[in-house]
């Protein structure tokens, strides 16, 4: 078991056998799939990075940021509800008497992409399942 803090909350998450078929239940789809969703994100920013890096080279750091996050809207909905749903089905394991998913998701007020607990639900996650 682990403990996240999402703006000050805290959340005990916890994977095990039963987290797959929680999954599914919850949102109907499999866990892989979303996991899958995370790991084609991260991929796809990577290279996108490397690609204007290769193309722009006297471009800095923050001006390559700004040109892969502009890139990466049309990839991030989907990112997000992936990283929710792992996130609450995480939560769930740990607690089956945690408050809906809506609930959850209307607790987090301010979502940064780069908030530290979604790096941490998404190694968690992929050490779990992967």
């Amino acid at each position: 078991m682990k403990q996240i803090v999402i703006e000050g909350n805290k959340y005990d998450i916890d994977c095990n056998g039963l987290t797959y078929i929680l999954h599914k239940r919850l949102f109907n789809r499999g866990i892989m799939q979303d996991i899958h969703i995370l790991q084609n994100y991260i991929i796809t920013q990577t290279v996108k990075a490397n690609e204007i890096k290769t193309k722009f080279p006297k471009l800095s750091d923050a001006e390559i940021n700004n040109q892969v996050a502009n890139f990466m809207n049309d990839y991030i909905d989907n990112f997000i509800e992936a990283i929710t749903r792992i996130a609450y089905t995480l939560m769930y394991t740990a607690d089956e008497k945690i408050a809906s998913y809506e609930d959850f998701l209307r607790s987090i007020k301010n979502f940064k992409i780069d908030d530290d607990w979604i790096v941490e639900v998404t190694e968690f996650a992929v050490d779990c399942f992967c």
